[in-house]
């Protein structure tokens, strides 16, 4: 499957594996770019910053926090103290929050995060080098794609050089294929898209591998994990997307499935299974990066909320096992009390949504229970 997107006139692939060295053989054991890259990966995945991935570990637990809760609720640090090895800044290193104007940022926000998880031995994700969203609008004036590339290219090697050493793991690339590809081509109709075409990909996780070695470079998406064709074609272009960097010589480590779960409809085990398999076959690690569930179509109260989220986060870990212990399991938030999701997608009944582990008062529900039990 070509990486092109029909809706424009700027389809070109990703990467080509015919103009690239990978058609032929490197060096005299006849290895290719692929198998190269696939070892690499693998050396990347056992050279953890700490001993979290070491053999017999429990596989990380993390969530992703918002700044402006940490004065006003002191429980709710110490939630992710308590729970967390991983820290994620929800918000504070998207382009909107780092770089207001061109010719300044503000890491003031990021950097207390990010300085959060280190001082308590936690580790830190960072989220997110190139999105569709959250772009402050001095970038979407810009119009030449030369300029466009050097601005990505600039931001890029300026935030993971201030974080190097201290973040371990980047999305590079988020939401990048488009919601229905059926319809819609290929990858997403976004700003970098329509000024760069399907080349941003590969300059973004270029200029990352470039910008932070020892960092590995993720590209996180959403509906990767439900039962139907549009799921199928979704986790098809992930892996073709993974081939083109490949052959072209340029590294991703691993696959972020969000993992924004609607506690009605199916998780695909075996195929999910199978996509898992497939990553691990070419070096690249896989992780649940954005997890909470969407309960508006469940009746009842919190019990039955509860049993339902039990159900489909219970699925969605067997369909991730089943390949091989994840990097890490993510959950978009810690408590009920703070989540975009009451917003966004509310109850219909009016009643309040449960997405997160713990309650609005800071209670693990069960399926936190079952995550806890799964990850040890």
């Amino acid at each position: 499957m070509g990486l092109t997107n029909r809706s424009s006139d700027r389809g070109s692939p990703v990467a080509s594996p015919t103009s690239s060295p990978s058609a032929g053989s490197i060096g005299e054991a006849g290895l290719t770019r692929r198998s190269l890259l696939r070892g690499a990966a693998a050396l990347a995945a056992a050279s953890p910053f700490g001993s979290a991935r070491a053999a017999g570990s429990a596989v990380p637990f993390g969530a992703a926090i918002q700044i402006e809760y940490l004065d006003s609720d002191p429980a709710y640090t110490q939630a992710f103290l308590d729970h967390c090895d991983i820290i994620v800044p929800m918000n504070e290193l998207k382009w909107e929050a780092l770089r207001p104007t061109r010719d300044a940022f503000d890491f003031a926000s990021a950097d207390r995060l990010v300085d959060l998880a280190q001082k308590n031995g936690r580790r830190s994700h960072g989220h997110t080098h190139v999105w569709w969203n959250a772009l402050p609008g001095w970038v979407e004036r810009i119009s030449a794609a030369d300029e466009a590339e050097r601005v990505l290219t600039e931001h890029i090697e300026a935030v993971m050089d201030r974080y190097r050493g201290r973040v371990e793991t980047w999305d590079v690339v988020n939401e990048v294929i488009a919601h229905d590809p059926a319809n819609e081509g290929v990858l997403r109709d976004s700003y970098w898209m329509r000024v760069l075409g399907a080349r941003h990909v590969p300059i973004a996780f270029a200029a990352a591998a470039r910008a932070d070695p020892s960092a590995r470079l993720i590209l996180n998406d959403y509906d990767l994990e439900f039962a139907g064709d549009r799921y199928d074609r979704r986790r098809a272009i992930v892996l073709d997307i993974v081939r083109q960097l490949q052959d072209a010589g340029i590294r991703i480590d691993g696959i972020g499935i969000q993992g924004h779960l609607y506690a009605d409809q199916a998780i695909d085990i075996p195929a999910l299974a199978r996509f898992g398999r497939e990553l691990k076959s070419l070096g690249v690690f896989l992780q649940i990066s954005e997890l909470d569930v969407i309960d508006w179509n469940i009746d009842g109260g919190p019990e039955e909320q509860d049993a339902a989220a039990l159900v489909v986060v219970g699925d969605l870990l067997e369909g991730v096992f089943a390949a091989g212990r994840p990097d890490a399991v993510i959950t978009w938030g810690m408590t009920d009390r703070y989540s975009w999701i009451p917003d966004v997608m509310p109850r219909r009944d009016g009643k309040p949504s449960r997405p997160l582990p713990l309650d609005a008062d800071y209670r693990p529900k069960p399926w936190f229970d079952l995550i806890r039990r799964r990850l040890a």
